[in-house]
């Protein structure tokens, strides 16, 4: 009976040891050496962040700026550019920031149509006289790259839609880390009736960039 119980108790003693995952048990006279493995895993997300005006670096920000040609009474249509305000840098300006972690980012921008007055029979004016200006930003993010990105071109069809051509920043050892600034300006080269033309979604005022990656 003595034997049985003494057996059982060496087995549950020792039973832990042949449990682990990874473990080595020596005994020797002399000299005696026993190694154990760990294995390390690191799991990084994808993020695409994308920030055209105001906004909050790597986070969600939902300011809109709205930006205002207001054309001098003297100057209608006069082929004389007229700059804008109420984006969150001078003179009718925007940051553009741009950071990605699985490969090239492509920008889009998507409108509903051309800048409607709301008034039935009134022109609209064609998105290809909204000038855009790339340029850097005044001072550089740590971490980015500070330069001009091209603006895709907006899409100047009576019903809106996408840019037909994309703009590719290309990443570097996988990462896209880039940042600039888009100004912004009104050709005013058609003399138009009195009336505020865009300035809602309704009146297709509102113009939607996307940045995409894989």
């Amino acid at each position: 009976m003595k034997k049985i119980l003494l057996t059982a108790a060496v087995a549950l003693t020792l039973a832990p040891i042949f449990a682990q995952a990874e473990s080595n048990f020596v005994t020797s006279s002399g000299a005696q050496s026993a190694n154990a493995k760990l294995d390390f895993k690191i799991v990084v997300p994808k993020v695409l962040f994308l920030q055209v005006g105001t906004g909050t670096n790597l986070a969600n920000n939902a300011t809109v700026n709205e930006l205002s040609f207001d054309v001098p009474a003297g100057g209608i249509g006069n082929g004389t550019p007229v700059a804008g305000t109420g984006g969150d840098l001078a003179s009718g300006g925007v940051t553009v920031r741009v950071l990605g972690n699985s490969g090239n980012v492509t920008l889009t921008n998507a409108t509903t149509g051309q800048l409607s007055s709301g008034v039935a029979g009134n022109p609209t004016v064609p998105w290809t006289d909204i000038a855009v200006t790339a340029a850097a930003l005044p001072s550089t993010t740590t971490g980015y790259t500070n330069a001009a990105i091209a603006h895709p071109p907006f899409n100047n069809a009576a019903a809106g839609g996408a840019s037909a051509t994309a703009t590719t920043l290309t990443a570097t050892a996988g990462l896209v880390r880039r940042e600039g600034s888009w100004t912004f300006a009104y050709a005013n080269t058609a003399t138009l009736p009195a009336g505020t033309y865009g300035d809602s979604a309704v009146n297709n005022g509102r113009v939607t960039y996307t940045a995409t990656a894989p």
